[in-house]
């Protein structure tokens, strides 16, 4: 089970992640709202798809996302028998024919969206047991900035019910993350090894495409022992953040763990332990910042171009 951030970009990832599941023989359900769905048939179509050919040979099968959770959700709370009667006849239905069937689902993004995330946690938690029980794949959709606002103790718990926490197959690093002038944040990363170059080429990518191909080597190995930290020390989901300020580019990795970060003096005979010794060698200054839910550790370049222009 993996979960996306669901932008106007995010539609083509989902759209191909439908398409390829044809492409195999396999047959989709797509659970999302009205417009979603809509969104979605017409980025098919330019595919080379037909989603109402699919949807007469049972390869296709639609619930709104709305109507479902109106059903499901029942003062406040979730009825697990009916959530787990109706996704069972539904992937039952989609298996018939012996095909292998994947899912896309937005329920838990909307209720993520009304603030109740309690529900949503065990939404997510419900899927998981179908999954148990029935053999097929599951992609979820969050909107983009659902984290903006959102603890990533939050974003952890949810992190913990996925097998992965990634944009969808074929997107480059940067999509999936937010990415404007002056500011780049990218998508949350599991708190696994494969994670550190993920956030390595993340900030690679935003430098250069801020003209700044002088500081990637320097930002790339800082991002790394930052991002290295997070995982050995705060064992929590991170994300890296770039800013450009006055004069200086600064690099960050925000993680989940509410602790105060504390540097660890490393001893002559440590093969490891010397992280920050290197993030403080290369950049100018270097700290951290307790945030809601974590904090985050960050390092400072110099800006090349804004020095001068100051």
């Amino acid at each position: 089970m993996s979960f996306y951030t669901l932008d106007s970009e995010g539609f083509g990832a989902v759209a191909r992640f439908v398409a390829d599941g044809w492409d195999h023989d396999e047959c989709v359900v797509v659970v999302a709202t009205g417009p979603h769905r809509a969104a979605l048939e017409s980025l098919l179509v330019e595919l080379g798809h037909d989603p109402a050919a699919r949807s007469r040979a049972g390869r296709y099968l639609t619930l709104d996302a709305e109507e479902t959770l109106a059903e499901l959700v029942v003062d406040g709370g979730l009825d697990v028998d009916l959530f787990l009667r109706r996704v069972g006849d539904v992937v039952t239905e989609a298996s018939a024919a012996g095909r292998p069937v994947r899912a896309f689902g937005e329920m838990v993004a909307l209720l993520w969206q009304r603030g109740q995330i309690e529900v949503a946690i065990e939404l997510e938690m419900l899927w998981n047991q179908v999954l148990r029980e029935y053999d097929f794949s599951l992609l979820c959709a969050y909107p983009t900035g659902v984290f903006d606002h959102a603890e990533l103790v939050d974003v952890r718990r949810v992190c913990d019910l996925h097998t992965d926490v990634m944009p969808v197959a074929g997107l480059s690093s940067t999509e999936g993350a937010r990415l404007a002038d002056g500011h780049a944040c990218s998508p949350v990363y599991l708190p696994t090894a494969e994670s550190v170059p993920a956030a390595r080429h993340f900030v690679v990518d935003v430098l250069r495409a801020w003209g700044h191909d002088d500081l990637t080597a320097d930002a790339a190995l800082i991002v790394s022992e930052l991002a290295t930290n997070a995982i050995t020390h705060a064992g929590s989901p991170f994300r890296a953040v770039v800013d450009r300020r006055r004069g200086s580019l600064r690099i960050g990795v925000e993680d989940a763990a509410r602790s105060p970060f504390e540097r660890r003096a490393a001893q002559a005979d440590d093969v490891s332990g010397r992280g920050v010794d290197i993030v403080a060698a290369l950049s100018e200054r270097w700290g951290y910042t307790p945030v809601p839910g974590g904090k985050v550790v960050w390092a400072e370049l110099l800006d090349p171009s804004r020095s001068r222009a100051g």
